[in-house]
């Protein structure tokens, strides 16, 4: 909800843009760093506990917005909710493992993903109405109050933790080679998806659709939210799908969708296929982000989960960091233009996908 103002806001402070590309970027630094010690400060203090404390922090930094009248202290505060940020997210990732069992998680996963979507989605609209409305400090105060509402709603949620010694372990002691190979496989995988996502999807898209196709914002916007939609509709299919065929080879589908994706808006000359694009990109992320959740709490030792989750948030916030840093160095230097990033996010996820199944282990 924040994000739709925090560069408007800051230039009303009088940031100049390049300060203000720093706020925004300081935002994901903080959530980059926060995110593995929060991991592992959950095994320690309780899930509850560190998402309480995330919507705590997030309320006092968003309600210190209100307050803000200068640069460094606005800039402060977005860097104090990226960390509440990764705290919360970090934390109830390890919980929506911890309160299910095996059988349960991918659909777990799938409700968790859908409730982000549908915030995602809600966010920017509501923020950008209350600015309209009230002011640019509106949207924090409202965020303030709905972190607010969160940490109280958790402490009195009951929390009924199903452990998993009633199910066959997926892991045994002694296969930390194992564990670190497909660890290593996994994080690739969540950092190509996010990369090619961040890139293709909410970037290139777009620029492709004004400059080439001369579309309106509108249509653009349209695009866009046929890819949403996609996204939403997959998530009520994928677990099922994922107990027919397992979650490796969900998560190789995914792939293969988000690649036909870049292939058709790297080479399609029609308009149409930028819609088939977008609905390809919101189907892959859909199938994609829950069953990596669902697989990494799958794989890893139940006292490790929170550092698990920790990692694939550290990738995440890796590729949002980067993925549009390298696709605009690609699409400027190659000489190729769009196309140029376009081949970058290609040889990525595919080079990625041949690793995770490489080191990936069918569950």
């Amino acid at each position: 909800m924040v994000w739709s103002v925090i560069a408007l806001y800051g230039q009303s402070l009088g940031a100049s843009t390049a300060v203000i590309g720093m706020m925004i970027s300081a935002y994901g630094g903080a959530r980059l760093v926060v995110n593995m010690p929060a991991g592992y400060a959950s095994e320690k203090l309780g899930r509850r506990a560190m998402m309480s404390l995330g919507c705590g922090v997030s309320a006092l930094a968003s309600l210190a917005v209100v307050a803000t009248s200068e640069v460094p202290a606005f800039f402060l505060c977005l860097l104090v909710m990226g960390a509440a940020s990764a705290t919360f997210m970090t934390s109830a990732l390890a919980a929506v493992a911890d309160l299910g069992t095996p059988g349960k998680r991918m659909q777990d996963a799938s409700y968790y993903q859908a409730a982000n979507m549908i915030g995602a989605s809600m966010g920017p609209a509501l923020g950008g109405l209350a600015a309209g409305l009230w002011g640019f400090g509106s949207p924090y105060l409202i965020n303030g109050i709905i972190a607010l509402a969160g940490m109280l709603a958790f402490a009195a949620m009951p929390w009924r933790q199903r452990p998993d010694k009633h199910e066959k372990p997926l892991s045994q002691p002694g296969e930390l080679c194992t564990l670190a190979r497909q660890g290593m496989g996994v994080g690739i995988m969540y950092f190509a998806i996010f990369y090619v996502r961040v890139s293709s999807n909410w970037i290139l898209l777009p620029l492709i659709a004004q400059t080439k196709h001369a579309m309106e914002l509108t249509t653009i916007g349209l695009i866009l939210t046929c890819g949403a939609l996609a996204n939403l509709s997959v998530i009520g299919i994928t677990p099922p799908l994922a107990r027919l065929c397992g979650r490796v080879w969900i998560i190789v589908i995914a792939s293969g969708l988000t690649l036909t994706a870049c292939a058709l808006l790297a080479f399609g000359e029609h308009r149409i296929y930028l819609w088939f694009s977008s609905i390809l990109f919101g189907a892959g992320a859909g199938m994609a982000s829950p069953t990596l959740i669902a697989y990494v709490a799958d794989i890893a030792p139940e006292h490790q989960r929170g550092p698990a989750m920790g990692l694939l948030r550290t990738m995440q916030d890796l590729a949002l960091i980067l993925g549009p840093m390298f696709t605009g160095i690609l699409a400027d230097n190659l000489g190729l233009g769009y196309q140029g990033g376009l081949y970058g996010c290609l040889a990525l996820l595919g080079g990625a996908t041949i690793i995770f199944r490489a080191s990936a282990r069918n569950i």
